[in-house]
């Protein structure tokens, strides 16, 4: 199990901080922000509960964790004095283990435009000063979770309004992104907590950790939580070699008289499987999955492109129309052709999000409601990120000397890296629209207190996540 000792779980240099503040310094306080000129001009907060549930409730700090970061300390630098021995056990002794800090963050799921606050952190004990940027390591990491939210959320906004163009109806949306990310991310632990970040604005997944973090860090119901369709791989499909594929599809679908099935088509020939398999061959057997409820489609699944020259969106419209031609569908009342229900295609290989624009733009343009297809996205969305994606950063805008508040922050001759001062409130208007100003400055703080002296305060459920995101005004 991974150490989660809170004395040792931060940059190394940390431990050198309490020599280096001015005298008499009583308080730090800290704020997180995404910076401007990030990849999206809005960001999805969310992760914090998940981080504080994990590291930072109750007592934390213990006599073995101590010495053991005394005697690394002493080694790592060569100096036995670097260690900040009293201050830790004051938090051992007489806070018992639990660290006096405050948190004070955006709810979860809200989406909040860049350059403003997103988490203030402060120490609530003198005594303990440096124990506030000791944790911007650990609290730091709230930006993956936070930037695979805002991922997921601006595609969702995009494939909303290709639908809105093109469909009827709206109602496949939740699932038109679904998450093959599990296996694309250093440790399951990424996929824990960075795969329900894409649930809170898609319900499709088969990132099964996901829904753990969810259930178990924010109380969720498993009832409408995420789901997912039988599908094959390729151990699948070349079991019976080349010349057994036709069989392997036969028995999928006597395995699965109802429902979603999805198949990957691409183990030998993408052209056979499709135009030979699946719209001559099998076509009757297809159209004859039927339930007066359950919907019964044939989803088809290519996993690569046929040739150098081919592009995603080119295959994907060969596809349509192969589909068309095969089992027909209707056209709707905005003039988009809308496949048979009894067949779907899903293209989850190597996407971003400006190729799931260039095969929604490619199909709309062809005549194809955006509602006929669905992504899969897996490095892309939880793991092709890093933390200047969004440009987060933490940095200290006030520190406290005798009794006194005294502003300071960062500013550089590069101007998009200057840092907000003093005790800082995020404000909301009539618009939705946010703004950070001063602590003083009139208005109610939309910053809440989530975190103090070792309790959580503030214990959001996964609906309320999802609501915040819903309710968020899309800049």
């Amino acid at each position: 199990m991974f150490d989660s000792d809170i004395i040792s779980l931060t940059d190394s240099y940390k431990f050198t901080h309490h020599k280096q503040y001015p005298e008499g310094t009583t308080g730090v306080y800290s704020y997180l922000e995404a910076r401007e000129k990030a990849q999206d001009p809005c960001t999805m907060f969310f992760g914090l509960q998940s981080i504080i549930k994990r590291y930072l409730i109750g007592p934390v700090v213990c006599r073995n964790d101590i010495e053991r970061a005394s005697a690394i300390s002493k080694v790592h630098f060569g100096d036995s004095t670097i260690f900040n021995r009293p201050m830790w056990e004051h938090i051992l002794g007489s806070l018992e283990g639990r660290l006096p800090i405050r948190i004070k963050a955006v709810p979860e799921g809200t989406v909040v435009s860049n350059s403003n606050v997103l988490m203030a952190i402060e120490n609530t004990d003198d005594r303990c000063a440096p124990l506030t940027n000791h944790l911007e390591t650990l609290l730091s990491h709230v930006w993956a979770p936070s930037t695979v939210a805002t991922r997921s959320f601006y595609i969702k906004k995009m494939i909303e309004e290709f639908l809105e163009s093109s469909s009827d109806q709206k109602g496949s949306l939740d699932f038109q992104l679904h998450d093959f990310g599990c296996r694309g991310v250093p440790s399951p632990e990424s996929a824990y907590l960075l795969g329900a970040a894409h649930l809170i604005n898609f319900k499709g997944t088969d990132t099964l950790p996901a829904l753990n973090c969810a259930i178990t860090d924010y109380n969720a119901n498993l009832e409408g939580l995420a789901y997912s369709v039988p599908a094959t791989e390729h151990s699948v499909m070349t079991s019976l070699g080349k010349e057994g594929e036709l069989d392997v599809i036969r028995h999928l679908l006597k395995q699965y008289p109802v429902g979603i099935v999805s198949c990957v088509g691409d183990s030998y020939n993408i052209n056979t499987f499709v135009h030979d398999y699946v719209c001559r061959i099998l076509r009757e057997d297809i159209l004859a999955r039927n339930h007066e409820i359950i919907p019964c489609k044939f989803v088809v699944r290519p996993d690569s492109l046929r040739n150098s020259m081919d592009t995603v969106p080119a295959q994907v419209l060969w596809i349509l129309d192969e589909l068309w031609d095969a089992f027909g569908g209707k056209e709707n009342s905005k003039g988009y052709r809308v496949l048979n229900p009894h067949v779907g295609v899903l293209w989850g290989d190597g996407l971003m999000a400006r190729d799931i624009h260039s095969v929604l733009l490619s199909m709309v343009t062809e005549g194809y409601s955006a509602e006929n297809i669905v992504f899969g996205m897996g490095g892309g969305l939880l793991q092709k990120i890093d933390r200047d994606t969004q440009r987060f950063a933490i940095k200290c805008s006030a520190q406290k000397r005798d009794g006194i508040w005294h502003s300071v922050r960062k500013n550089p001759l590069d101007t998009s890296k200057t840092s907000k001062e003093g005790r800082l409130k995020l404000l909301k208007n009539y618009n939705g629209e946010f703004l950070t100003v001063q602590e003083t400055y009139p208005g109610e703080d939309q910053l809440v207190t989530v975190f103090e002296n070792g309790e959580l305060l503030r214990d959001y459920s996964w609906s309320e996540v999802r609501d915040n995101a819903s309710q968020s005004k899309f800049y």
